[in-house]
């Protein structure tokens, strides 16, 4: 999908409404809404190989707050010829980087969209999503999707701050400039289908870095002894 978005035109707005509805029309439908994210069962599974297990919900709340900021996004690009980067591991060791600071592909959209005439370039920005009621269009769990949570008490910019003829494509959307530290993000969320490749690529960076790991319905998977 090729967007290009002037500030403030009624064809920004009509850009805006139909991106949002290829979103809607794009994922499946097992999201986490906020009342089933607050109460998962607990689930005795082991995970692959006799590692970590699901741990009971009272041990940790879960991830799925009113105010939490995440980041949504998928392990491998979608976009036809794109490096085969996995975002996934470059955020455990790096954080999350806005577009214009990950050179290695690391953070490139899968939508390519350009906005022109804003203060604050997109690319500069790290995009997240602060979990409300607006906000079960983004929380949609799917093989090959995850979610990234972040410190809540991290300074954001609201879309309100950015200025007239700022382009709103998410409901729920604040940002953060350059790159978010692994120390500021507080778990990750995986769907069932990745469970198992998740835990043996990645879980040595978990256990470095001491992030806990869920899936989307809340159920603890991995955290810090």
């Amino acid at each position: 999908m090729n967007l290009f978005v002037s500030p403030g035109s009624h064809a920004s707005r009509q850009i805006t409404f139909g991106c949002r509805l290829w979103l809607v029309r794009s994922r499946v439908s097992d999201q986490p809404s906020a009342s089933k994210a607050s109460t998962p069962e607990p689930r005795p599974e082991p995970l692959p190989g006799g590692g970590p297990v699901f741990r009971a919900k009272e041990q940790r709340p879960s991830p799925w707050q009113p105010g939490t900021l995440f980041h949504v996004s998928t392990r491998y690009p979608r976009k036809p010829h794109a490096a085969g980067v996995d975002r996934l591991a470059g955020i455990l060791r790096n954080g999350l980087q806005a577009p214009a600071y990950g050179p290695d592909g690391s953070v490139c959209s899968d939508l390519n969209l350009v906005v022109t005439g804003t203060a604050v370039p997109y690319d500069s920005l790290v995009f997240l999503h602060r979990f409300g009621p607006q906000s079960f269009l983004y929380t949609l769990g799917g093989p090959g999707r995850f979610s990234v949570f972040v410190d809540p008490a991290i300074p954001v910019l609201t879309p309100d701050a950015m200025g007239p003829g700022w382009v709103v494509l998410c409901q729920d959307e604040v940002y953060v400039r350059g790159r978010i530290a692994p120390e500021d993000l507080t778990g990750v969320a995986v769907h069932h289908a990745d469970i198992d490749s998740v835990v043996a690529d990645l879980i040595a960076d978990f256990r470095r870095q001491g992030i806990p790991l869920y899936d989307y319905e809340g159920n603890v998977l991995w955290e810090p002894a």
